[in-house]
């Protein structure tokens, strides 16, 4: 006689109860209803987030697409309550990476057709984020929905941002980087002297706060100064016109600041 160990029986199944398998099967369309429905997230939902997160200084209008993959129209505006907005050229593109969500990070691939070189990519973690360095051309207009000064003066002329890869902690609200700004034949609207001079603008980012250096590359007007951002923003410098264009720059030296001796003294 054979052993029934050495026997081939089909072994038999154990079946879970009933009440077990509804539950996995609740579970498994639940999980299933919530995916598709965040899939289908449309672009808007994310404007309203980005403008609710930023208190409306950062816009995406005329957003298209899905949370996933989408487009907008890029506006800086001077926070909740500003009547307007100064809206960056072309469109602003976004694609996230579906596998690493299965690891809890967001991976975010920026592009913009008219100011930037080369797509960005942008990670989110649980703990933070960081950005890879890039580059972007865009109007000095844009600096109006910073708020003041900018929007009393009403800049014109190029501004070319530069980066380093950025990163930053969402504990303390900490950011570290550095980036530098190159306005080039800047010109204001409440000054008929065009163009008012080319400046250099460094910025590093150490933690909570971060730290602002302004020079003069070419005048008319002569701008220079330093300062700090964080919540206590301040900034502290002098405007100075040269000598053949001191009469001319007389009237937009007198909206900056107080002028003692030919010399402007910048607070903000």
């Amino acid at each position: 006689m054979a052993r029934l160990e050495a026997l081939r029986l089909p072994r038999r199944r154990a079946y879970a109860p009933r009440g077990w398998q509804r539950l996995r099967w609740t579970i498994l369309g639940a999980a299933t209803v919530a995916t598709t429905v965040v899939a289908c997230l449309p672009a808007t939902w994310l404007a309203e987030r980005v403008a609710t997160e930023t208190q409306r200084r950062v816009l995406l209008a005329d957003a298209a697409g899905t949370l996933w993959h989408g487009s907008a129209t890029l506006a800086l505006s001077g926070g909740a309550g500003s009547q307007a907005a100064t809206v960056l050229p072309g469109r602003l593109t976004w694609a996230v990476a579906f596998w690493p969500l299965l690891t809890g990070t967001l991976q975010v691939a920026l592009s913009q057709d008219t100011s930037m070189d080369a797509p960005v990519t942008v990670t989110v973690t649980p703990s933070g984020w960081t950005a890879q360095s890039g580059s972007a051309r865009l109007p000095a207009s844009l600096l109006e929905g910073i708020g003041a000064p900018f929007n009393t003066l009403r800049p014109d002329g190029t501004m070319r941002v530069e980066w380093s890869a950025l990163q930053g902690k969402f504990a303390g609200n900490q950011k570290y980087g550095h980036l530098t700004m190159h306005l080039e034949q800047m010109s204001a609207a409440v000054s008929r002297l065009r163009p008012l001079g080319s400046y250099r603008v460094e910025v590093d980012l150490a933690g909570a706060d971060g730290r602002l250096q302004l020079k003069t590359t070419a005048g008319p007007l002569y701008l220079e100064g330093s300062g700090t951002l964080g919540r206590q923003a301040r900034f502290e410098g002098t405007a100075q016109a040269a000598p053949e264009a001191a009469t001319q720059l007389a009237g937009l030296l007198s909206l900056l600041g107080r002028t003692e001796n030919n010399v402007t003294r910048l607070r903000f």
